[in-house]
């Protein structure tokens, strides 16, 4: 029994959008008719492949099973594809991207944008390996992750460079601080992400170094939460600059010492299976122009 490869193509869509909505537009096609080659897709084979009625739809077990497989598949037709010269990103292509840099995902969409201009975009912000598990899963197309776990199957290439910050509130005591030394982390209240942030590894690896440990510590899990807590005189917390906007609540100062462990790298991570599919390639262009440039 031959597989249907236009319902395929339409489990696919679905699947990877979680919304037969949305896949219908990627398709350019009705969503009655998605939905009927669907059906017939489930109808055909016995089996159930997703579930649910409104997005986010739901993948069954088989259903993730066939999406893995379907997506092996359409990505070699994509490179075959290539190989015969159909080279060009079409008009209005999404790409999934994951992230738990937003200000450098910002940065990379509008150099994507101007040299793909019809391109659309799907932004799932996370931490660092929540990032990677989503790559893992195929539910995004790319990443961008500081310091990702490196995979034999994945391939990388550096964004961007960053180094860790001391945000304090404006009404700090020392005003005339112009740098915070380390030892003085030791005394006050840290502000600190959940325990699998890559904030939190390189603060623990820059302390330990140091011989240093955090006054009391209040964990939040999300950088906005800490930026108010900070306003607000909560306490004081440790990111990367690139993640501190002017806010005149706030006050930005550089760590007091010379360790490099202050400096952290950030990646574009693609699983190596696709990156020969266009949008993967131009992604991975884009990252290394912008590395470059730094």
């Amino acid at each position: 029994m031959s597989v249907n490869f236009l319902h395929l193509r339409s489990f696919y869509a679905v699947a990877s959008e979680r919304s037969v909505s949305k896949a219908a537009r990627r398709l350019n096609i009705s969503q009655p008719t998605l939905s009927k080659q669907l059906k017939a897709l489930e109808d055909r084979y016995k089996v159930k492949l997703i579930e649910g009625m409104r997005p986010p739809l739901t993948l069954t077990t088989a259903g993730r099973a066939l999406y893995e497989k379907a997506e092996r598949l359409f990505g070699i037709a994509d490179e075959i594809g290539q190989l015969l010269g159909e080279d060009d990103i079409d008009s209005g292509a999404l790409l999934r991207l994951g992230t738990d840099s937003p200000p450098y995902a910002a940065e990379f969409m509008a150099a994507f944008q101007a040299a793909v201009p019809g391109a659309h975009f799907r932004v799932t912000i996370a931490n660092a390996v929540q990032t990677n598990e989503l790559l893992l899963k195929a539910q995004v197309d790319i990443g961008i992750i500081c310091e990702p776990p490196v995979q034999n199957d994945y391939t990388y290439a550096p964004l961007y460079q960053d180094r860790l910050v001391a945000i304090v509130p404006a009404a700090w005591p020392d005003d005339n601080a112009r740098a915070l030394p380390l030892e003085r982390i030791s005394q006050e209240v840290v502000l600190v992400r959940e325990a699998t942030s890559r904030t939190l590894a390189a603060m623990n690896r820059l302390l330990a170094d140091a011989g240093i440990a955090p006054g009391r510590t209040m964990e939040f899990h999300t950088r906005e939460m800490i930026r108010e807590a900070v306003a607000h005189g909560l306490g004081i917390s440790l990111m990367f600059a690139k993640e501190c906007p002017p806010d005149e609540r706030i006050r930005v100062l550089p760590l007091e010492t010379s360790s490099s462990l202050i400096d952290v790298k950030g990646y574009l991570a693609v699983r190596t299976e696709r990156k020969r599919m266009p949008l993967i390639r131009q992604s991975l262009d884009i990252a290394r122009a912008l590395s470059g440039r730094a």
